[in-house]
């Protein structure tokens, strides 16, 4: 069991409070759970916190709450988010470091410590950096190069030649580096376009589950350092996105369009391609970019516009409609 002592001296929190109480593991305000750690970041839910039976919480500094221990950091979601780190349990275990099941290719390169499980393929020539671990059925095609302490969860696929850096994470069914959608229409039949390119992800990517990253047509795909990518995200080939950027669920991006740094598309956001995205530009759900945007900012809408100009533009479209519903007096009067 962990004591809230040992969570304050191994992330260096100021601890206010029993630091024999012993935690058992983590849960938000509203759970509401007796025996766990739980953070606020405001007042309102500060007073749930006084309220709720939950015995300790990790708060920002001189913001205690009162009958709670409380652990002190300047940004306590971010806090609580480490400390989770403490509580995560196996995801899947067995008893060899390579499952007998497994099948290798004998010029396939695996560093120390890696882990691979039932039913994984990793093709001719492929690299599985050190630490990295394959849970079961995954498959890494030939020459395909995975950096150190990369996480691949059941039946993530990674095409031949991609590239992943190190520390990245597939989510289960994850496809790195699938055909582009790339065909010529010849006497009236779509005649397939090779796909000669490859996929980069680089380092400490994580791309969620059942989400599809095309190869590129001649080059690569390229996703930007620490960028997380959502569960059923399309990528198409060439897309290639800056450093840290956030793609939330079901957006889809058409081939070779750019987004810079930092960009944050929300769920089912769609951008059509050979585009250029500048860096700082966050794009509100269920909006459509078909032109390109350089200016850092919020944008929302089909098509897209700055976030002030949508709400100005749906205000009045909603005004106008509302005028245009209600009944005549006359008409009314005659009913």
């Amino acid at each position: 069991m962990i004591t809230l002592g040992d969570i304050a001296a191994t992330f260096g929190l100021a601890l206010h409070g029993d630091a024999s109480l012993q935690i058992e593991g983590l849960c938000g305000v509203t759970d509401n759970l007796p025996g766990r750690l739980s953070f606020v970041t405001s007042g309102k839910h500060a007073r749930l916190a006084a309220a709720s039976s939950i015995p300790a919480f990790v708060v920002k500094p001189g913001a205690l709450i009162a009958g709670k221990a409380c652990l002190e950091h300047a940004a306590p979601e971010y806090a609580i988010a480490r400390i989770a780190t403490l509580f995560e349990r196996s995801s899947f275990t067995h008893s060899d470091l390579i499952h007998p099941s497994a099948v290798i290719h004998p010029s396939a390169s695996l560093g120390a410590n890696v882990q691979i499980g039932p039913f994984v393929a990793i093709g001719a020539k492929a690299v599985i950096g050190e630490g990295s671990v394959l849970h079961a059925g995954v498959v890494v095609m030939d020459r395909a190069v995975l950096g150190a302490h990369c996480t691949l969860y059941p039946h993530a696929v990674v095409r031949e030649d991609c590239v992943l850096g190190e520390r990245v994470i597939l989510q289960p069914g994850a496809s790195i580096g699938g055909d582009g959608f790339g065909f010529v229409t010849h006497k009236g039949e779509h005649v397939k376009i090779p796909q000669l390119g490859n996929v980069v992800l680089e380092d400490d990517v994580e791309v969620g589950a059942n989400t599809t990253i095309d190869r590129g047509r001649f080059t690569e795909t390229r996703v930007g350092r620490g960028t997380k990518v959502d569960n059923l995200v399309m990528l198409g080939h060439n897309v290639k996105t800056g450093e840290h950027c956030l793609l939330v669920s079901q957006v889809g991006i058409s081939g070779s369009t750019r987004l810079g740094d930092r960009v944050t598309l929300a769920g089912q956001v769609g951008v059509a391609g050979h585009l250029n995205i500048g860096d700082d530009i966050t794009v509100l759900g269920q909006s459509g970019i078909t032109k390109s945007l350089r200016n850092p900012g919020l944008y929302a809408g089909m098509p897209v516009r700055p976030v002030d100009s949508w709400r100005r533009a749906m205000a009045w479209l909603y005004a106008e409609s509302g005028k245009a519903a209600k009944p005549d007096d006359d008409e009314d009067a005659a009913d």
